[in-house]
């Protein structure tokens, strides 16, 4: 595994749309080591891949499968489960018996949330895989709260993260979303970071081959 993680973010969203196989499969062909994605549960119990809270004015979860005719499940990400690693981010709690049983064979996957309240009742249930804490903003002592959730992996505002708060949260893998551009990498790494979500994958991992030959 490289010391540097470079996951996309949905994928990679500005070759193909966001939350597809197709952007998935773009960005571990240009070299990610992974991609994050967006979980939601329907009120059919269909588990899909998408980002936003609301379809057309309507609370997502309201909505069943017909509501998204040619969406991606989240079945259809098994098929990555061995070809790099996948940072689920579940974007509303209350389905989490569902949710494992939709995921919980794979490997190479990391579950979080903004939702924090899920991570915590994940790690009550004793699951398999790790579990991470998305975050924006600051939360005081962020590494006491991580570890009383069950998390081990941090997804926190870019814009946020220091080198103070870095070392502070040890061996807490630390995994800033949103940065796009190499200075930003550059910094992230210097302080300590595992790694970044990103929008544009492929220069991420030019930015690392070429700074990993300097």
């Amino acid at each position: 595994m490289q010391s540097f993680l470079i996951f996309g973010h949905r994928g990679s969203p500005r070759r193909f749309p966001e939350n597809t196989l197709e952007s998935f499969e773009e960005a571990l062909r240009v070299g990610a080591d992974g991609f994050e994605t967006d979980l939601r549960h329907l009120a059919d119990g269909t588990a899909i891949l998408f980002h936003d809270d609301e379809l057309g004015g309507r609370v997502v979860e309201g909505l069943t499968s017909r509501d998204f005719p040619s969406i991606q499940h989240v079945r259809d990400l098994a098929r990555f489960a061995d070809r790099g690693t996948m940072v689920l981010e579940v974007k509303r709690g209350g389905w989490e018996d569902a949710l494992i049983e939709e995921i919980g064979s794979w490997n190479n996957i990391v579950v979080a949330s903004f939702d924090h309240a899920l991570i915590d009742s994940l790690a009550r249930r004793d699951v398999a895989f790790p579990l991470g804490l998305t975050i924006s903003g600051v939360i005081i002592d962020l590494p006491e709260y991580a570890r009383r959730a069950g998390a081990t992996w941090v997804f926190p505002d870019y814009h946020h993260v220091t080198a103070e708060l870095v070392r502070s949260l040890g061996d807490i893998r630390v995994v800033p979303w949103t940065p796009d551009r190499p200075h930003d990498w550059q910094r992230l790494a210097e302080i300590g970071c595992d790694g970044v979500i990103t929008n544009v994958p492929d220069e991420a991992v030019r930015w690392r081959s070429k700074r990993t030959e300097d």
